[in-house]
């Protein structure tokens, strides 16, 4: 059972055509291991008589061993990975309830059905016995056999109908023995063998020869077929035979705790998911050395059941487990009628419980509902009915936030002993949010978040932003709620009191206290908060909070928001440091601007975001044909570039766009701080950005602007216009490429082409955003194709990668006529072209080990030509996105501000800086920052020379204060060119 198991997670199905050995392996092992899941129902029918005696006592004495086995699965996988979902528990209470143990749950309802079968059976005559299973095994056996197909619908023997016969069959072998000895058991095992692994190799050339293929060449390698059936039994009788040297009691026992196991680590999720993502073997092409990695596989399966199944023995030996495993015995259908009957008497006696669990439930679903449209966009390319996906996905989300209004409530009650009290406020806090929240974001597509608890002390502005009649009908709701409240509390109070004394509630209430404490450590990395809300699939969605109140609840939601610190102090910050700092970078822009150019009045810089862009070729382990990106390729060798060091991976564009509009570094940021653009920008008094140097500043992304609430941040950063789609200043190229959802790169081009050629008197910053290669990549386009081989990318993706290349090459494309337009336009340009992370397309690569090229994308800077003849190419092979600012002045040879002073001493002395790129497979949270060096090593601040440590310590005592500090240098940082 375990070896079948093992063959389908760790390696594919062989083809007789490639492999031919491996093929004959394959199939011979698993027709030799397929037969595991008879014997089980085998071993009921021949026992049948001893497991039908009181089967409801055993039953838990079963779960119980699951359950705790599960859990140290769990728990297991839980220390090593740091990861846990709500299914995970779920499971472990209803194993039926996902449908990942079909044949256990089967096996349950026959153990169940025993007593039912043992008297029907017994009943029979012994010819009449022998007759019905014949006839049974002709009907449920040899015609499947003869047609070669599930006639019956057996499922692979996960049947119950099939597993009645089986039974059946086990208890007829029983009677049979018991009036004459079953002969040559041995004799028949080996036969059996023999038949059902040499009719593989036959049926193999018959259906060669026959249909040109193997398709009918495992017909007889299915449980219920007659050759599988006579196998089963053979094997079956000699592990009888074995069996009897074992003690009963301790064979029963251990028996029942092993198959359990074995149960769990072949079909438990977390287990099968954690071996295929992180443990999953590299198989040789050679037949036997794949069977020895097979067979290896196959024994660490082993030790794992073994390990589990001795733990489980040792521990139904302590007394707790003893005294757990009585408690949930129920010892016949008496007991188990009785139970029933008194489970309504108990929902009676917990029904204000369930009442108020129920009504926060309904709440909670309705202000959900109230917050999001009819369709949500769950991600960019996605679009669900939101009620159906928040009531059928998101219901941990839900229970969480039941949970946190249940605790509010319980807290109010145990402080005030007033029921009603507790729960009207309880109610409007909840009442108050939703409506809040409703309102917030039908005007600014945001929720409630921390920040906003500043507006309370300018209510007054808030009051004058709401309808008088909202105003005025919420005053009345308030009184009568209050009203209503002191009514029911007076006349109901005895009936709501507590009965607990002083220590009980102190207690509690602490207690309490130090649950809602973990609002500030749940966006800390393997603390306890933080893995409860993975528990219940929150979704930490600070690039988009309104989606985060609609699938995550409002409550949550801001919770979510709490816990967020802006950025570690630099030890020597105040306010004589920084101007000191000032003081310093104005001499040091007059110095740089001594070597610099004026600005031309009608100077124009590109800052273009290309969307998922990189290299294929670098990628380890990934063999690509056909280039591309063959003019990229090329105009890299002629102009500035490299690689640029991304802190995403399949994701965080707009962090991308944040570092390289003002300067900042990402990796400085604290971990609970993944967004600066919803985050961040939002607190800040002043956001200095490169757009303080220009004129007129725009910007283009021609797709929607709700993601890291855009329309905002690029407002607060002084852009002027922002072109997007369906926006109200509408983009006027939309053609699309093949099938695909997104604007081409060449439609966003040609709107950038007019915003230049629109401006031909001032200074002018864009900052242009594409879309067209963002996942999914489902096949969009008809046009050239692009192979490629290697293990980077699994073969489940390969349509995917190939998708993703062709997008490559039109972006590379669009970029060439691009290009030379701007070098038709007769004003000086300077665009800075770089992607923003990889595609997560390479999960053959484990990121421990290419998690920095994985990180890395193309960059260059390119000056047309009008602006040649004074611009400079410069040597930086690997930069971070905040290096680009002061990398295009310099290349445009244009003078800088003393903030754009330090930024170029920055780039032009330190190593590059990013996340560590080895520290998750998605980098969502900013880890421990490192250096990067031209020769792709990694350093550490302590490394640096006590020159760049100086400087560096200038950078961050900088980067503090406009974000996190007291803004001392806002206004330094965000003049223009004077």
């Amino acid at each position: 059972m375990i070896t079948e198991k093992i063959l389908q997670i760790a390696t594919v199905v062989p083809i007789h055509a490639q492999m031919p050995t491996r093929f004959f392996i394959y199939y011979g092992l698993k027709a030799v291991t397929l037969v595991g899941i008879n014997l089980i129902p085998l071993y009921f029918g021949y026992h049948a008589q001893k497991f039908s005696q009181q089967p409801l006592k055993h039953l838990a004495k079963y779960w119980l061993i699951y359950a705790i086995s599960a859990l140290l699965s769990t728990s297991f996988f839980f220390v090593l990975k740091g990861q846990l979902s709500l299914r995970d528990l779920w499971v472990v209470l209803f194993p039926i309830s996902q449908n990942y143990f079909g044949f256990s749950v089967a096996c349950v309802l026959l153990y169940l059905a025993l007593p039912y079968l043992e008297r029907q059976l017994t009943n029979l005559s012994m010819s009449s016995l022998k007759l019905s299973i014949f006839l049974a095994t002709i009907i449920f056996s040899g015609l499947p056999t003869l047609f070669g197909k599930d006639v019956w619908r057996f499922q692979d023997g996960y049947s119950v109908v099939w597993l009645v016969y089986l039974v059946g069959l086990g208890f007829f072998l029983k009677k049979r023995e018991e009036q004459q000895p079953i002969a040559f058991r041995w004799g028949h095992l080996l036969i059996s063998l023999f038949l059902i692994t040499g009719v593989i190799v036959l049926m193999t050339h018959i259906s060669l020869m026959l249909r040109g293929d193997t398709s009918t060449a495992n017909r007889f390698s299915v449980p219920y077929s007659l050759l599988a059936v006579y196998y089963s039994v053979s094997l079956f009788l000699c592990l009888e035979k074995l069996q009897k040297i074992i003690p009963v009691q301790w064979q029963k026992t251990t028996l029942a705790t092993y198959l359990i196991n074995t149960q769990i680590v072949i079909n438990w999720p977390v287990i099968i998911y954690q071996v295929q993502s992180f443990y999953k073997k590299d198989f040789p092409d050679s037949g036997m050395k794949w069977l020895l990695n097979s067979l290896l596989f196959v024994a660490i399966y082993q030790v794992a059941v073994i390990s589990l199944t001795v733990l489980s023995l040792f521990l139904q030996k302590i007394g707790t487990y003893q005294k757990l495993e009585n408690k949930l015995s129920i010892q016949d259908y008496g007991q188990l009628k009785q139970l029933l009957l008194e489970f309504p008497n108990w929902l009676k006696k917990k029904k204000r419980l369930f009442l108020l669990i129920g009504f926060f439930y309904g709440m909670t679903i309705l202000q959900m509902y109230l917050v999001s449209d009819h369709y949500i966009n769950i991600t960019v390319s996605r679009s669900v009915n939101a009620y159906l996906y928040i009531f059928f996905a998101r219901q941990g989300a839900i229970v969480l936030n039941v949970i946190i209004l249940m605790a509010f409530f319980y807290l109010l009650f145990l402080i005030s002993n007033r029921f009603w009290y507790a729960f009207t406020f309880t109610l409007v806090v909840d009442i108050v949010l939703t409506i809040s929240n409703v309102l917030k974001i039908s005007m600014r597509e945001e929720p409630i978040l921390p920040a906003d608890l500043t507006l309370i002390a300018g209510m007054n502005e808030v009051f004058n932003m709401i309808s008088p009649v909202v105003l005025i009908g919420g005053s009345l709701f308030l009184v009568v709620l209050a009203i209503s409240s002191w009514l029911i509390q007076k006349k109901m109070a005895k009936l709501y009191a507590l009965k607990l004394n002083r220590k009980k509630r102190v207690i509690r209430i602490l207690c309490l206290c130090l649950f809602f404490s973990g609002a500030f450590w749940v966006n800390h990395k393997n603390t306890l908060p933080y893995h409860v809300f993975n528990v219940f699939k929150i979704n930490r969605y600070f690039y988009n909070q309104k989606l985060g109140a609609q699938i995550n609840g409002p409550l949550v939601q801001f919770i979510n928001n709490i816990d967020t610190k802006v950025m570690d102090e630099p030890e020597g910050y105040s306010q004589q440091a920084i101007e000191e700092i000032m003081k310093k970078y104005d001499k040091e822009a007059n110095r740089i601007n001594q070597t610099r150019v004026a600005w031309p009045s009608n100077q124009t810089i590109i800052f273009n975001l290309s969307e998922s862009f990189s290299d294929p070729k670098r990628i380890p382990n990934l063999k690509v044909r056909e280039d591309p990106m063959p003019y990229i390729r090329q105009l890299e060798k002629e102009t500035t570039s490299g690689v640029m060091l991304s802190t995403g991976y399949g994701g965080g564009t707009a962090n991308i766009e944040w570092e390289t509009l003002t300067g900042l570094d990402l990796s400085s940021l604290s971990p609970t701080l993944p967004t600066p653009y919803t985050q961040l920008v939002k607190k800040q008094q002043l956001t200095p950005n490169v757009t303080d140097l220009f004129d007129e500043k725009i910007a283009i992304h021609p797709y929607v602007a709700t993601l890291y609430n855009r329309k905002n941040v690029f407002k607060k950063f002084g852009f002027d216009r922002f072109l997007y789609d369906k926006g109200p200043d509408e983009l006027n190229y939309q053609e699309r490429l093949g099938t695909s959802p997104y604007i081409s790169d060449e439609s966003a081009y040609r709107d950038t082409l007019k915003v230049i050629k629109e401006n031909q008197s001032s200074s002018q910053f864009i900052q242009l955003s594409t879309m067209q290669n963002h996942m999914p990549y489902d096949g969009y386009y008809d046009g050239p194709s692009f192979n490629f081989e290697g293990t980077a990318v699994l073969d489940g993706r390969k349509e995917e990668m190939e998708t993703y290349m062709q997008g490559l090459f039109y972006t590379d494309q669009a970029v060439k006529e691009f290009i030379a337009e701007l070098d038709r336009i007769e004003k000086p340009i300077t665009l800075v072209w770089y992607g923003d992370h990889l595609p997560s397309l390479y999960t053959g690569n484990p990121m421990s080990k290419y998690g920095l090229v994985q990180h890395q994308t193309d960059y260059f800077i390119y000056s047309n030509a009008y602006s040649r003849r004074i611009s400079e190419k410069l040597d930086k092979q690997i930069v971070s996105p905040h290096n680009f600012p002061a990398l295009a002045l310099a290349q445009a040879n244009l003078k800088v501000t003393p903030y754009y002073a330090l930024l170029t001493k920055i780039s032009e002395n330190l190593p590059a800086t990013t996340t560590n790129p080895m520290s998750s497979v998605s980098n969502s949270y900013n880890g421990l920052k490192v250096f990067v060096t031209d020769k792709d090593q990694f350093i550490q601040e302590e490394e640096l020379t006590a020159k760049q440590q100086k400087l560096f310590n200038e950078y961050q005592l900088i980067q503090y204060d406009l974000t996190a500090g007291n803004e001392y240098a806002a206004k330094w940082a965000s003049q223009g060119i004077s």
